[in-house]
This record gives C-alpha cells, structure tokens and sequence, in this order.
C-alpha cells in the first residue's frame, strides 16, 4: 500500500492502457473508471506505455479513447483525471508511475478471464503484480461455466442484493427468500452487522445478529 496515510488524501488509481491491445486495456479502463466512480473525489491516472519515441499525437489519441470511455459508462465528474505515455518497458514504467503518485490501486487489463492460472510467466499483467507497491486487480473478460468438478460461484439474487443494501446488512434475503434460504443454509453462514467499530457488546460467535 502507499506509503502515504492521510484521511485528506485522494483515493488514488492507475490503469495501464495499451493502445495496440484495446481489448485488454477497455477492461483494465472499464474497472478502473467504475472503481473510481465508487469513490468520490478519486485521482485516476491512465497510462499508455510505448517503445517508439513519445509523440504527443498518442498522447491525444488517450486522451479521446478515455472520454469515450467514462462517457459510456455516464461520465465521470467528480473524478480527476490524468493521461500519461511513458517510454520504456511495460511493467516498469506503470509500477514507476504507481509509485510516483503514490498509488492506492493498480488495474491492468488481460484477454482473458483473470484466472491466475491464465496469467502468463512473463506477461506485463505478472511482472507488475511482482514488482508494484500497491495491490493490482486483473481485469478479463467475466469467466466461461466451469465444469462441473471445478467450483462454481452462484449468482446472487438481486432483490437479495437490494435488501442488503438498503438494510446496511440487517435483513440479509429478500421478501421470497426470508423464509426458505436461512433454513436451507442455516448451518453455513452466520453473520454480525454494526453501524460502527467498535462492535456492539454482544458476542457475534454466541449471539450472532443473523443466521442463514
């Protein structure tokens, strides 16, 4: 993590964006600009590394592919944004840049669904989670069914979703599974919500706030 801790200080990104592999880099951006989203006032850094001769027409050529991008997604105003192209080798120069700006976060994008079996030795993706100071997310496309013999995640029901949200935890189903899911599950999940540290007085492993 950065080596700067301030409650002041801007929650800060760096998304790596290869402008010859657009596929990879539009989900690397695409994280990167929804994170950002998700925490107001963020710093996000795009980066664009090269090995011709830095020429400001790629420089404009970043600039267009990220408003194209954050418009897509419903802009991004109360985000500031920065560009950089960089010359030299990939991983070095976007962990340089994550240390430069004391990044809180690094997200570099890949062609695949971000596995760490599908992370190639070698690869740009690889060698910045080796060399950067700050945690790097591996952004893919979403991943394939697996077969049966390989765990799978089940998708969650929205209405659930909400619930949760709207009760910060309290209610953890919806309407149609209050009943049903926590005497399926009942000896799976137990859980404990507060609205704040520290926890209330209550013993969450003797008298848990919920149960499913």
């Amino acid at each position: 993590m950065s080596n700067i801790a301030s409650n002041d200080r801007p929650f800060v990104l760096v998304v790596a964006l290869d402008l010859a592999d657009t596929p990879s880099g539009g989900y690397a951006l695409d994280q990167a600009l929804r994170i950002a989203r998700r925490v107001p006032d963020s710093l996000l850094h795009v980066v664009h590394v090269s090995t011709s001769d830095l020429k400001q027409e790629t420089l404009g050529l970043l600039r267009h592919y990220v408003e194209e991008k954050a418009t897509a997604l419903g802009g991004c105003e109360r985000q500031t944004v920065a560009v950089h192209v960089r010359r030299g080798e990939a991983a070095h120069e976007i962990a340089q840049l994550a240390a430069d700006v004391a990044a809180d976060l690094i997200v570099v994008g890949t062609h695949k669904a971000p596995h760490l079996r599908t992370l190639v030795l070698g690869s740009t993706a690889e060698r910045v989670m080796a060399t950067a100071l700050c945690p790097v997310v591996i952004a893919g496309p979403h991943p394939q069914p697996q077969p049966s013999h390989v765990i799978t995640i089940e998708a969650p029901c929205p209405d659930c979703i909400q619930a949760r949200f709207e009760t910060r935890g309290a209610s953890w189903w919806c309407a149609r599974h209050s009943e049903s899911h926590p005497v399926l599950h009942r000896h799976r999940h137990i859980y404990s919500y507060d609205s704040g540290l520290p926890f209330g007085s209550h013993d969450s492993e003797v008298s848990a706030t919920g149960v499913d």
